[in-house]
C-alpha cells in the first residue's frame, strides 16, 4: 500500500521549506485510546545520567518527538511501514537467511507491497 496505490488515494507533495529540526530516536513506544494513537520517539543513552550527572534509579529515555494520529492514519502508517519492510527484505535481505514479511489478513482484495503473488495467496 504505497501512498497512491489504492483507488481514491492521492499522492500529496511534501513542502520541505519549513521542515522542523531533525531529531535522533533509537526507541519508540505506541499508546492508544479509543480515538487516537500516540507515537512516542525516544533517545535512550546507555551511560550514566544526562548532563554528566550520576544516574539515580532506573535508566530513562529522553522524549525527542511525539505524534498524535487518528486510527485510520495509524493503519495507513503501519501498512506503509510494513510494505517498506517487505521491499527492504526483497532488496537487501540475505537470500539464504530468514526473510520475515508482513501480510494483511482479512483485507479483501487489498494487500501490502513487496509480496510475490504466491506470498500474497498464502
Amino acid at each position: 500500500m504505497s501512498e497512491a496505490s489504492e483507488p481514491g488515494q492521492v499522492m500529496i507533495e511534501i513542502d520541505w521549506s519549513d521542515e522542523p529540526p531533525v531529531v535522533y530516536a533509537n526507541g519508540a513506544q505506541i499508546l492508544n485510546s479509543q480515538r487516537e494513537f500516540a507515537l512516542l520517539f525516544t533517545d535512550f543513552v546507555a551511560f550514566a545520567g544526562r548532563g554528566n550527572t550520576p544516574l539515580d534509579g532506573p535508566p530513562k529515555a529522553k522524549l525527542v518527538a511525539n505524534l498524535r494520529i487518528t486510527p485510520d492514519v495509524f493503519f495507513q502508517l503501519a501498512a506503509a511501514a510494513a510494505s517498506n519492510w517487505n521491499k527492504y527484505v526483497e532488496r537487501f535481505g540475505d537470500p539464504n537467511g530468514a526473510a520475515p514479511k508482513f501480510k494483511l489478513i482479512g483485507a479483501g482484495g487489498a494487500q501490502l507491497e513487496g509480496l510475490s503473488p504466491d506470498e500474497a495467496q498464502r
